[in-house]
Parts: structure tokens; sequence; C-alpha cells
């Protein structure tokens, strides 16, 4: 029997003997003559298709790439003999087998998919264990082939793609076998057992499989020459994430390891045994760095943004948009809660105060995210990457002073003992302050397009919950006023107060709660009615019922607001409830206690409330 033989890497170079010694008549092609030049009675081919003329014609080509070049693209298959039968032995992708299989049966040409597991020094021996997909008269003709290269043949059906599938699926498996024996061996190393002593319990007991005995033992003397490539490994896992995507399946481990073996490759390691990617991911992080995009955990979410528009105005007979709103929005990839979670950031800031605290740590964005709720973190209009224009917005007010946000932060004296950073640390305040812009200089007007805005993002998204900071507490007050239904819940941190109160250089909460106008029962038509109206008249339709909670720090000014905001709240209908830290044995904080070092704790009290409330019957 005549076998053609097209490309002779390490495991052609490995199993080609095996077939010359069992008295094959072997002729080979390879791009590189190079390649052959060691290979003892092998007739060497000047084409691809010249290997398609004898009985079979074994291909074992690196990748899909290859196969398209050298096989499609060439016209070598056209050429074919219809009376050969085809062996893929390559590990291709499940769409470019089907598409060679098409192309065959267009040809007459029989296709088996047989790949291997098993390294060279596996496939020298003939001890590879051989998966075989294609018509079983063809299978029959080359079995005493496959006999002679492995160990065990093992059938898998008649198309070629189940056993493409099965190497695929089984080569990420040992990626997973690979990565756990890093992570497991490098753990049990750090507290104090020999990583060679643990390597051996396992894979002699609950894991005494091959893979785990070989790649342990890679692992244990920090030898990777290569058995398997770490190139090739990523060129396999790709294959898996991207064969798992065009089902709509989600690999979450498949994905950690491409990552890591991406990196890997990308610092010069794709030509080192794939083993290897599992020592590279446990000791990176451990090098000397404290960048956070080196060290940080690695966290799994759907992210993205999008606008809410403004409203097209004319000036000087041209078009311009007034207003429009960012939203990032991030999700996890099991959201849990019934409700997102809007995020709407304070006075002169952006959306990037629910970010990363100060000193680094994942702010209340992550965490929101981490406890199963969808998250949109906007940039209020005329802030942050929301576009702001006087001559569209109106001119804006006066600038954020360090010496303003030492005196609601950290004041000289005061009993604040959890902000992020020292008071002398210039470098840090001033990467503080870099995110402070001026809000609009017309309180009322910037609160009413806040208040706009929002209402089109509920409209968008759905029933939501509002958590605002400080200035941005009356937005929250007036999104309930527009989309009463569309509210879930009021978390109000620190919210700008008192009750009609006076704030230097921002504005005056004219209507009580906010510079812009609410609607009261019975109506009032001027902030002068609502002011001298009876204060128990002062009924907001909007808030009746609404679960509405407001958190308050140990040190700040803002949390003697409250005294006024709570009593204003009832009154108006609202179900209030004060989270008063220090009162729930969290000391310390002062106004900017949503990025404070205890962030954590006091974003715990907002969700066991949130849990609380959004579990609790209705008012009946």
């Amino acid at each position: 029997m005549h076998i053609g033989f097209i490309g002779t890497g390490s495991m052609g170079r490995a199993i080609i003997p095996l077939l010359i010694k069992a008295g094959y008549r072997v002729s080979a092609w390879n791009r590189s003559r190079d390649a052959l030049a060691n290979l003892q009675g092998v007739n060497a081919l000047d084409s691809p298709s010249e290997a398609f003329q004898g009985d079979v014609a074994i291909s074992m080509l690196a990748d899909d790439r290859a196969f398209n070049e050298v096989l499609l693209a060439s016209g070598a298959l056209q050429r074919a003999d219809q009376r050969c039968i085809h062996i893929v032995m390559s590990t291709l992708s499940p769409q470019l087998m089907e598409t060679l299989q098409a192309r065959h049966d267009e040809l007459g040409i029989p296709l088996i998919a047989a790949p291997v597991f098993g390294v060279p020094a596996v496939a020298a021996r003939g001890e590879m264990n051989i998966m075989v997909a294609g018509p079983q008269s063809a299978i029959t003709k080359v079995q005493p082939i496959l006999d002679v290269l492995g160990k065990k043949t093992w059938p898998l059906g008649t198309q070629p793609v189940q056993a493409c599938i099965a190497k695929i699926a089984g080569n990420m498996m040992i990626t997973q076998a690979i990565q756990s024996l890093g992570e497991a061996s490098s753990l049990a190393e750090r507290h104090g057992l020999p990583k060679a002593t643990f390597i051996e319990l396992m894979t002699q007991t609950l894991f005494a499989s091959p893979s785990y005995q070989r790649y342990g033992q890679n692992i244990v003397n920090g030898t990777f020459e290569p058995g398997f490539k770490m190139s090739l490994g990523l060129k396999d896992i790709n294959l898996a994430v991207d064969a798992a995507h065009c089902k709509n399946l989600e690999l979450p481990a498949a994905d950690v390891v491409r990552a890591k073996m991406t990196a890997a490759v990308a610092r010069g390691f794709g030509d080192k045994d794939w083993s290897m990617f599992a020592l590279e991911s446990v000791t990176r992080s451990a090098q000397a760095s404290d960048q956070p995009w080196l060290t940080a955990p690695v966290t799994r979410s759907r992210r993205g943004h999008f606008w809410v528009t403004g409203a097209r105005v004319t000036q000087n007979g041209r078009q311009y948009q007034k207003g429009p709103m960012y939203v990032a929005w991030q999700a996890p990839e099991f959201v849990t809660q019934p409700y997102p979670i809007v995020l709407v950031h304070g006075g002169t800031l952006q959306g990037t105060e629910w970010l990363d605290t100060p000193d680094g740590r994942p702010g209340w964005a992550q965490r929101f995210v981490e406890a199963g709720f969808v998250v949109f973190c906007v940039d209020r209009p005329g802030h942050g990457r929301s576009p702001y224009h006087p001559d569209i917005l109106g001119p804006m007010g006066p600038a954020f002073s360090y010496e303003r946000a030492r005196e609601v932060y950290f004041p000289d004296g005061g009993a604040e003992s959890q902000w992020p950073f020292a008071p002398d640390d210039d470098e840090a305040f001033d990467a503080f302050m870099a995110s402070y812009g001026p809000m609009p200089a017309d309180l009322a007007a910037s609160q009413t397009l806040d208040a706009d805005r929002l209402s089109q993002l509920l409209d968008r998204i759905g029933k939501a919950i509002i958590v605002t900071h400080s200035a941005s507490g009356p937005s929250g007050w007036l999104i309930a006023d527009r989309r009463p239904d569309s509210v879930a819940a009021i978390v109000a941190v620190e919210p700008m107060g008192p009750v009609f109160g006076h704030t230097p250089g921002i504005g005056t909460l004219e209507w009580g709660l906010t510079a812009a106008p609410i609607a009261f029962d019975p109506p009032r038509e001027t902030p002068d009615q609502v002011r001298t109206a009876d204060p128990a008249t002062l009924k907001v339709p909007a808030l009746k019922d609404m679960p509405v909670a407001l958190v308050t720090g140990e040190t700040s000014m803002f949390a003697s607001f409250t005294s006024s905001i709570v009593p204003f709240l009832q009154t108006a209908g609202a179900q209030v409830d004060h989270l008063d830290l220090p009162a729930l044995g969290i000391h310390g904080n002062g106004h900017g206690l949503v990025y404070e070092r205890n962030s954590d704790e006091s974003f715990e009290v907002v969700a066991q409330w949130l849990a609380r409330t959004m579990s609790a019957p209705g008012p009946a």
C-alpha cells in the first residue's frame, strides 16, 4: 500500500518510521525539504497534490490556515485520485472539517478524521490513542495503518467532525489539568508542603493519569522542552472557545486558560512545552510589581456603554445636541437580582467615583456586579464624558478647589479616620482632584436636565434601583417624580441638604429637597408656596410607599441634614430607613464613604438593606 504524507513536523517525523518499518511505501511533502532529510526510505514529493495519487493520503498540517493554503487554495484536492482515502490527523476547527467534508463529498474522495492523543515521544513508540470518524468502509480499509500508529483506535461516528470536536474538547481538558496542577501545587508550596511531594501524592492517587503525571513532572522539575508547543496549545484552546461560541456556549475555565496561554506566548514562551503556562500563571503576579493591571484579580463580566441622547437645539442657524448623557454598563455572568442599579455620581464629579477607590480597591460598581446586579453608571449631563459647552448648557459654576475638597472630605482637626490617603499625600490628592470639574451654574436647570436624561434611561432599561451620592441626591427624588413606576427603590448616600438648604457657589433647594420643581398634592405652583406651607401637607405622590435608604457617615457635615430630610420624606409618603453607619457599628466615615477605606463595609449595609427591602411584601 502506498501512503502519501503531507506535513512532516515533529509528529510526522515520529510516525513515518513506524509506517516504513511496517512495510508501507511512503512518499512525503513538506514546505521545507529539510524536514525530510533524516527520514530514511521516504520519497520526497514536489507538490502536495502528488500525495493523493496513492492509496492513502495522511495530512498532518499545523492548523486551519496551513490546510486552507496547502490543500484548498492550491487545488491539490481537485487533482486527487478518487481511489485515495484521505486521513486528516491534524487538530482543525469544526468549521473547516465540515468544509473539507463537503469538498471531499463533491470530489468523491473518502475523508476520515483521525486526530490523536499523544506527544511525539509517545507517537514514536506507536502508543497513541487515535480518535476516528468517517465512512466505516474507508475506516476498515485503513485500520491496519491505524493499528501501526496507535495502541487503540476509538471509533466516534461517521461524520469527521465528531472526531475533530473530541480532540478539541480533550485538549481543552488537558489545559485545565495543567492549570489545576500549577495552582494547586503552588498553593501547597506556599504553605510549606514541597511541590514535588504534593504532585507525587496527587498523581499517584486521585489523579493517577498520564496527563497529570507527565505535566506534573514538568512543573516539579521546571523542564519545559516541548513535547507539545505552547503556540500549538494556544491554537487548540482557541479552537475550543470558538467552537463553543458558534453554538452559544460559554466556557469560563477555557477563557481563563486562553488568557494565560496568550500572555505566556506573548512573553516569548511559544516554543516551550505548553505545561509552562501553569507555572507562569501563578508566579507572574508574585513578581515585583504593584501595578493593578498585573496584580488585580481577574473578573468575569459583560460590559459596554451607550448614550442617552439630548434634544437638538438651534443656535445661529446650526443644530447642536443639548445635554447627552454617557452610560457605562456592566453585568455579571449570571444576573441574580430582579432590578438593575443606576449609579448617579455627586456634584462636579463623574461616574468614576463608583469605580476603583483612591487606594486602588474595587468600588461600589464592581461590588454590585459581584452581588448579581446589572449596573448602569452615568456621567450626568455636563460632567465627565457627557460633553459640556456653555453656549448650549449655560454658564459653569465655580471650580471645585483643593481647599473645598479638604473641608468636605477630611477637614483639619476632624474625626475622619477612614479617608484612603494621608492629608499630606499630595500625589494622591492630585489624582483625586483630577476627576473634578465645575457644575452648571443654574442648579435648577441642571437638576431638570439630569432628571430628564435619567428618566429616558429608565425608559430604556426598565424598573431600577437608583443610588445617588451628595449633589445627585435631588436627582433621585426627581426621577421618582417623573417615573414613579420605574423606580424600585432609592438609596441616597449623604444626599444634598438640608431641606430648603443653600450651598454657596452651587444653589438653593427651593422646592424643599430639590432646586427643580417637584409635584406635591395638593399642588404647589411656586417655591414660596412650598416654603410657607404647613409641612404636614407636603405630600409627594410619586414618593408614596417608595423604599428609601439614607446612608450617612459619622463625621460628615451632611449627616446633620438627615434631621430635616428624613421627616420631610416621611411626610411626603416614602418608607424611609436611615442607615446611620456609626449606629450600625461602622465608625470614622466622612462624606466620601463610598470610596473610603472601609467602603466594603458600608456597601454591605446597603446590600443587606436592598435584600430585605426588595424581598419584603409591599404595603397593603
